[in-house]
């Protein structure tokens, strides 16, 4: 990723804190154009960071990530468009960085992303009348939907002991 593109992503994204030593966890919703990134905590599913990369240069942003958030300690894929694509990026990732790789299943995840958005950006004006179901975010949401895929997986590790 060249450092434009890379200072363009970490300005244009909300980063929150996290102690320095705390295991964290990167999840990947994979798409042919685009590919949404979260990194959470891998205990509570805190969000750390999340963002929206070009597939195209996932792998450099990938890197990048793992560079600035030493503590990853697994990385999450979910199962969905070009999953098989971006599932091999993470593999090869994983190999060099010695982290494990899964796929998560990603089922609803988007329909998901789409209600959480609105959370965290409430309608206003006319569209706060509007029932939240019926509301589109005019901007791609992959980015939350990485987030609820980490999310699901780590409260899915968690059932199964």
């Amino acid at each position: 990723m060249q450092e434009d593109t890379k200072l363009k992503h970490e300005v244009q994204n909300e980063t929150l804190n996290a102690t320095a030593a705390e295991p964290l966890l990167l999840a990947v919703d994979p798409g042919r154009e685009k590919s949404g990134v979260a990194v959470m905590t891998a205990a509570a599913a805190t969000l750390v960071f999340k963002d929206i990369l070009p597939t195209a240069e996932l792998t450099d942003g990938l890197k990048a990530l793992l560079n600035k958030f030493k503590t990853v300690n697994e990385l999450i894929c979910g199962n969905g468009t070009n999953h098989k694509f971006v599932f091999h990026i993470l593999e090869t990732l994983a190999k060099t960085e010695g982290v494990p790789v899964s796929l998560a299943e990603e089922a609803h995840t988007t329909e998901a992303a789409r209600k959480r958005y609105f959370e965290f950006h409430p309608p206003t004006g006319l569209k706060r009348l509007v029932p939240k179901g019926m509301l589109y975010p005019p901007v791609p949401v992959d980015d939350f939907t990485a987030w609820i895929i980490g999310e699901q997986y780590i409260l899915g590790k968690k059932e199964r002991g």
